[in-house]
């Protein structure tokens, strides 16, 4: 047991932490770095600075302080973490493929311990919430001007805008439209969370701004034809509403909230019913090539993609394929049928994927750290009402990135995936229980 002397002393010292210029330098040097790390093919000498950059960062501020290094229920996976994904650079065959997920995961380890060593007071949270949310918007609004010539539904490619804009080197910039709706799923909970809270926040001023937001990020996410994204979504706003109604204390909004989640239930059960078992079972064994949503013949992409995927795995439980580079090996290695040169991208399981990146030790280091996300974000939910909103949001979140990881991955490193260490980064300083006010 600490003493309140003890706790007052460490509130200091963090604020001081908080204040400290070499949490400044870092943070500078991370925001310079990001871009190199986020696009290394535009410059890899330029990545390799960026990256020696952030390590002689790292070592100086725990050489001149070495209670910098953070200190969260997340450190000790974090380690097996680092060491798989080193195994998983070091062993991969293609260190093309590999670089840009290797520089976007240090980039996203890196986001994570700043936002630990940079929050120290619990108005910073709300400013780590609003750089979180702008990120994501970011990427939205750049992805919506890459979204054009989608085949899937012909009605929604020609609602985009921007789908006849053309700007020099926009190519490079580029997200996949499964990915990016990978992110929204992550985020959009978070946009809802913070609008339907109840009294937070209070004004106008700020529930209008962050509705219109939700709005817009909504709309993308509908032109970029992603099936997985949408149920994803919807996986995660009802995951929301299920948390929302198990956190608040009995009342009338409570027992609302659990009659609209039973009907939630009700209502895909009763689809469920009605299109029946054996039509699921045909559309599941024998997709058609035309629906209203576009072709469904990409699920026969993943029937023969993910026994190949587990018969990887097996063959290299302990190292994984290699960061990034199943894409490669696949066609090296096994019969898939598919045309040599097409680019499956990755093996559409965030779960599978993840093995093949990391190794089996790497998937087991990874499903840790989402269940310490779990246990973390509800006890922040539960015992702190003003942090409620954000930690339910960011919750939901996770739930919905993870159900389009079902059939679809935001691999490790991908561009976006950059947000999902935000999450875990916020998560992670809000459980500190020694923020100041």
């Amino acid at each position: 047991m600490t003493t309140l002397a003890e706790q007052a002393q460490h509130g200091e010292r963090t604020a001081r932490q908080a204040l400290s210029p070499l949490v400044a330098l870092e943070g500078l040097v991370l925001l310079l770095a990001a871009p190199w790390l986020l696009f290394p093919d535009l410059s890899p000498l330029a990545t390799a600075a960026a990256l020696l950059a952030l390590a002689v960062v790292w070592l100086l501020g725990l050489a001149l302080d070495r209670d910098r290094l953070p200190r969260t229920p997340f450190n000790l996976i974090f380690l097996l973490w680092l060491a798989m994904l080193g195994v998983g650079i070091l062993v991969s065959a293609d260190p093309a493929a590999t670089l840009s997920k290797a520089a976007g995961a240090l980039l996203g380890l890196a986001a994570w311990r700043f936002l630990v060593i940079a929050i120290s007071r619990r108005r910073h949270v709300s400013l780590a919430t609003a750089v979180l949310i702008g990120v994501g918007l970011a990427f939205s609004l750049l992805g919506l001007l890459t979204l054009r010539d989608l085949p899937k539904i012909p009605v929604l490619t020609a609602a985009n805008p921007f789908r006849d804009l053309a700007l020099p080197g926009l190519e490079q910039l580029t997200t996949h439209p499964n990915q990016l709706a990978a992110l929204i799923a992550l985020f959009l909970p978070l946009l809802a969370s913070l609008v339907v809270a109840p009294g937070r926040p209070r004004s106008v001023l700020w529930r209008a701004p962050l509705a219109l937001a939700a709005l817009l990020v909504a709309g993308v996410l509908v032109l970029t034809q992603s099936r997985g994204g949408w149920l994803a979504t919807l996986a995660g706003l009802y995951g929301l509403l299920v948390l929302w109604a198990a956190v608040l204390p009995p009342s009338r909004l409570r027992r609302a909230l659990w009659l609209l989640a039973a009907l939630g239930v009700a209502v895909v059960v009763a689809g469920v019913l009605w299109v029946g078992p054996r039509t699921l079972l045909e559309l599941w064994l024998n997709p058609p090539e035309t629906t209203a949503v576009g072709t469904l013949a990409t699920l026969n992409l993943r029937r023969q993609m993910w026994p190949w995927a587990v018969t990887a795995i097996g063959d290299f439980p302990f190292t994984g394929v290699g960061l990034g580079a199943f894409r490669q090996v696949v066609y090296r290695l096994y019969p898939l049928p598919l045309w040599p040169d097409y680019d499956i991208g990755h093996a559409h399981n965030i779960f599978l994927q993840t093995a093949l990146d990391t190794g089996l030790p790497g998937l087991i280091a990874y499903l840790a750290i989402l269940m310490i996300a779990a246990a973390v974000g509800w006890r922040i939910a539960v015992r702190d009402r003003g942090f409620r909103p954000v930690a339910l949001g960011l919750l939901a979140g996770l739930v919905g990135l993870h159900v389009f990881g079902l059939a679809d991955a935001l691999v490790i490193g991908a561009k976006p995936a950059v947000v999902f260490w935000l999450a875990l980064g916020l998560l992670a300083a809000m459980n500190k229980e020694d923020l100041a006010s």
